[in-house]
């Protein structure tokens, strides 16, 4: 089986659609993952985390204030408590009830239409994240058709343990902006980082570019100039028209 980055040929580079459209729909929800669809983009990022009761759930935040209005913590309450809250509301009125999607449910909304980037969190209190997320898209037959990232190099190793042929990718924030000591297969990087000769450096060792979060066209078209594999946009159709004026 191919690795992710012997499976990446293409001449421009990859659009990502960040947490779904979440400008156009609440973050990591199915409405916001079916925008990203049509929207005609090649992957769309989501956070995965791990519930009380050891079920994996597409969220970004641990603290459910923003999202859902109560003082809870994700790891407090178990996968049906979960889907019990609204995590709509606080977008639009019409987004009202829309619910904490599980991996599960995005991947059967996915499948064969987009790729998945998943990013994966840890709050401290998981214990089957990765092995439970490893023989999920493995008895799904998806590992050609995702990624994994997270700043969280533990995770990336175990998930190179069990899974070799699924593409990793350490997140490197300005705050934090450490190169992994161990092999992965891109560098999911933020847009203020990114330079000529860190890109030239990557793509000399082998590794792709993944760059977050890009939503300026100015800041599309310098990296579109630069030669990065994937931008990671809250604007995907803004990027998909960038790219498709450089095929003209």
């Amino acid at each position: 089986m191919k690795s992710y980055v012997q499976g990446v040929k293409h001449l421009h580079p990859h659009i990502t659609a960040h947490r779904g459209c979440s400008q156009l729909a609440p973050e990591n929800t199915i409405p916001a993952i079916e925008l990203a669809i049509q929207a005609q983009a090649d992957f769309v990022e989501i956070d995965v985390q791990e519930t009380k009761d050891h079920a994996l759930v597409v969220i970004h935040d641990t603290h459910l204030s923003r999202l859902a209005g109560i003082d809870r913590h994700l790891w407090e309450l178990t996968l049906p408590e979960l889907n019990a809250l609204d995590v709509g509301r606080w977008f639009a009125d019409e987004f009202i009830d829309t619910r904490i999607p599980s991996l599960a449910a995005v991947m059967d909304l996915a499948k064969g239409r987009i790729k998945l980037n998943l990013e994966l969190k840890r709050h401290g209190h998981e214990q089957e994240l990765v092995p439970k997320i490893v023989a999920l898209l493995q008895q799904q037959n998806w590992q050609q058709d995702c990624v994994v990232s997270s700043i969280d190099w533990d995770i990336l190793r175990q998930f190179k343990t069990l899974a070799p042929e699924i593409g990793v990718g350490s997140v490197i924030t300005p705050s934090q902006p450490q190169f992994p000591d161990f092999e992965v297969d891109f560098y999911s990087i933020h847009f203020t980082l990114v330079t000529p000769e860190f890109v030239d450096r990557a793509h000399t060792e082998g590794k792709l570019v993944h760059v977050w979060t890009v939503n300026q066209g100015s800041e599309m078209e310098r990296l579109l100039a630069l030669g990065v594999n994937n931008i990671i946009s809250d604007r995907p159709s803004l990027l998909r028209q960038l790219i498709e004026r450089q095929k003209l």
